[in-house]
This record gives structure tokens, C-alpha cells and sequence, in this order.
């Protein structure tokens, strides 16, 4: 069975992704279908390449040629992994307030010294 990381998590045949990038996908080829941005989808199986293919995106075989126009493959079109992420993420992001004072004050510690036995012993005489 194949496997794919994707942020950290491990994406099988069966697992849900998210997809968040369309730019430039299948511009060319008005005919596929493609998934919808922030969309949820289920990973039917992986493409012959390691992309995805996803249930309820059923695609027809196309014909793929490389730059010169030599058939290359016939295949169902799949979808790149990077334009997805997964739908249940490993954490949540926080979001952290922070205040910026408009004046800081440094301050430096000097610690006092101890004092010997002897010296405590004169203040004690002293005071007494």
C-alpha cells in the first residue's frame, strides 16, 4: 500500500485532504474535473505519478504527451499532493497576544554580600 507525507501526516488510500491550491491546474484541459478550493475529499488511490485521484472526482482517461507530442500515458488524471493538506491537521495553530510596553526600565541586580559571622556578630554588639 502507498504512502505520502503530507505535513506531517501520513496519507493512505481512505484518508480525507484538503485542497487549497488551484493555480495553474489543468488550464489547458477545460474537459477534467477538478476539486473545489477548501473542499474535504477522500483519497480513491494514487495516480501513476503519486498524485491523488478522490472519490467523487471522477475523471475520464485522457491521453498525456510529453512537450515534443509523444503519447506518454492513458490515464485518469490525478492531482499533485502539494495542493493539499490534510483535513485534520496534527495541532492547532494558538494565536499569542502579546503587549509591547512603551517604556521599559531596566534595572541592574546587584546582590548584596554576605556578611561574615564576625561582622554580624559587631552589628549585634552595636545595636545592643
Amino acid at each position: 500500500m502507498k504512502t505520502v507525507i503530507l505535513k506531517g501526516q501520513e496519507i493512505t488510500i481512505g484518508s480525507e485532504v484538503r485542497f487549497v491550491d488551484d493555480r495553474d491546474m489543468y488550464a489547458d484541459v477545460p474537459s477534467i474535473k477538478k476539486p473545489v478550493v477548501g473542499n474535504v475529499y477522500v483519497v480513491k488511490e494514487f495516480s501513476k505519478n503519486g498524485g491523488f485521484l478522490l472519490e467523487g472526482i471522477d475523471n475520464k482517461v485522457h491521453k498525456f504527451s510529453n512537450l515534443e507530442g509523444e503519447l506518454i500515458d492513458i490515464c485518469e488524471p490525478g492531482f499533485a499532493v502539494n495542493r493539499f493538506e490534510p483535513a485534520n491537521p496534527l495541532r492547532k495553530k494558538k494565536i499569542v497576544r502579546i503587549e509591547i510596553l512603551p517604556q521599559v526600565e531596566e534595572r541592574l541586580y546587584i546582590p548584596e554580600k554576605k556578611k561574615s559571622k564576625e561582622k554580624v556578630k559587631e552589628e549585634q554588639l552595636e545595636l545592643a
